[in-house]
């Protein structure tokens, strides 16, 4: 009989998923951000995670849904709508070189994908130039030794320069990157206002140059996000009528672990997590108590609701972490 109920209820799930899938929301204008292939559902944690980041994304508030698509990446999933995600944040942020990353991850893992042509047409705007295929490999060595040629011909070519810099940069060789970079701004200081270079070169205490690797701009974003979740799901617990047959879940639990990614200890930690119904309208909300959170340091957390008129209209959850310093 349990396995029986099991099926019959996975066949629900199926129909009714399969009933939302002509129902794609409304696209906004051709210059906007491509946020037009939206079909998730909150059946998937993973993609309850992604649509809340992404209505987070509609309204301008980037930073917040940053910490939301990580967790996705950060738990293992290999969903390829995160990184493309992840891209237009770290683009609306001012973080460059990390949005080129989550682009070009996109495409290597989705070619064809619904996200690929603004993804390249993003990556044209980051280089400064628009580029086709970026996601084979081939085609960038072959462009690379293209560039490294047209140099060795016009060694003082700022315009070469940049574009060789910013191709081993994509390919992920960050040293001749950056030293390409300071060897332009040896001959013109005016360069250190380029949007690219600026966001990938910076002066140190001492006057040396620092060259900003997508892995120190991830150090560094982890010491200014420092909280990190994962694992986080909900389920329903309790019954009303003790065993009878029309029993009826009456507690909606959120629960998750949240980690400590930065080199300090957080002190009065606190997790912040909401229930939402149809509309967007707040049932309750909990805020948890989680204490010191040393560097790397991971905790549990747990809340039980129970303030809403039926558990069926609870429609997501939300949740935030704060902390002192």
């Amino acid at each position: 009989m349990a396995n029986f109920y099991k099926t019959i209820v996975g066949l629900i799930l199926l129909l009714y998923l399969s009933s939302c899938q002509g129902n794609p929301f409304t696209k906004r204008d051709k210059d906007s951000l491509d946020l037009s292939h939206r079909n998730l559902y909150n059946t998937n944690t993973t993609f309850s995670e992604i649509k809340l980041a992404q209505q987070l994304i509609e309204k301008g508030q980037f930073s917040q849904a940053l910490p939301k698509l990580l967790s996705v990446v950060e738990s293992g999933e290999k969903d390829t709508t995160a990184y493309y995600f992840l891209g237009v944040v770290y683009q609306e942020l001012g973080s460059p070189q990390n949005a080129l990353n989550y682009y070009i991850k996109y495409l290597q893992i989705a070619p064809q994908g619904i996200y690929a042509e603004h993804s390249r047409k993003q990556i044209g705007t980051l280089i400064g130039s628009p580029i086709y295929q970026i996601e084979k490999v081939d085609t960038i060595e072959n462009q690379i030794r293209t560039l490294e040629q047209k140099l060795q011909q016009e060694p003082k070519n700022i315009d070469t320069m940049l574009q060789l810099a910013n191709w081993y940069w994509i390919n992920q060789d960050f040293s001749k990157a950056g030293n390409l970079y300071k060897s332009i701004i040896s001959l013109d200081s005016n360069y250190w206002s380029h949007p690219i270079i600026s966001s990938r070169l910076e002066k140190g205490a001492n006057g040396e140059i620092i060259i900003l690797t997508p892995q120190e701009a991830l150090k560094r974003e982890a010491e200014k996000n420092p909280i990190i979740f994962f694992n986080v799901t909900s389920f329903r617990s309790g019954r009303s009528l003790g065993w009878s047959s029309d029993f009826k879940h009456h507690i909606y639990n959120v629960s998750g672990q949240v980690r400590n990614r930065s080199s300090r200890t957080l002190r009065n930690v606190t997790v912040q997590l909401t229930i939402y119904g149809f509309s967007g309208i707040v049932y309750d909300t909990r805020t948890i108590s989680l204490g010191n959170l040393n560097s790397g340091q991971i905790k549990p957390f747990i809340a039980q609701f129970t303030n809403f008129d039926n558990i069926e209209n609870i429609d997501h959850y939300d949740y935030m972490a704060y902390y002192d310093e």
